[in-house]
């Protein structure tokens, strides 16, 4: 697929096909995932890999719709995916090499490797979403993740059969300023 169409026909994806993805896709999307851009090439980014129902249904139970940390309902749709990749960031090394600063850095680090990995998804056939609406501590904990290391995404990846309409954007003229912020061209 021409990468100008990966990029538009990504999607987050909420419905999934009762279809395993098979070891080899699954090293491919973290293979795309580990050439992302990185900060000293610190490479931040750790992935778990969760196919067990069990370990997965208590990670759906930590989830939460949109902003309602409180009172949202979790994500059930999630079980839908035969798997889920967890993306970490381990922070530890980033910040004994530059700092405080680098708390931050690495965060962009995992974000751009994540992208990769959902556009390696469409490339290769497969459906994704990019959920951060999760009680973070629970994850960690469901997930044995050692202090120094944060969980920032749960992707549910599999196969779907349906094809979500394609969003709305602003168009590049309304987002980009000219030499300073709030410039637009003439």
């Amino acid at each position: 697929m021409d990468f100008r169409d990966v990029v538009r026909t990504r999607r987050s994806v909420r419905h999934f096909l009762d279809r395993e993805v098979p070891e080899d896709i699954v090293y491919e999307l973290l293979d795309a995932a580990r050439w992302a851009p990185t900060g000293g090439n610190l490479q931040p980014w750790e992935f778990i890999l969760v196919r067990d129902r069990t370990n997965r249904e208590r990670l759906v139970d930590a989830t939460f719709i949109g902003y309602m940390a409180k009172t949202g309902k979790p994500q059930k749709w999630i079980l839908e995916a035969p798997m889920l990749i967890v993306a970490c960031v381990n922070i530890k090394p980033a910040v004994a090499r530059y700092g405080e600063m680098a708390r931050t850095n690495v965060l962009m680090d995992v974000a751009a490797a994540i992208e990769n990995l959902l556009l390696a998804a469409v490339d290769l056939g497969l459906a994704a979403c990019w959920i951060s609406g999760f009680d973070h501590d629970k994850v960690a904990n469901i997930l044995k993740v050692p202090d120094g290391v944060k969980v920032l995404a749960l992707i549910p990846v599999g196969y779907t059969d349906r094809v979500s309409s394609k969003p709305s954007r602003l168009d590049p003229e309304e987002i980009t300023y000219y030499e300073t912020y709030g410039s637009y061209k003439d």
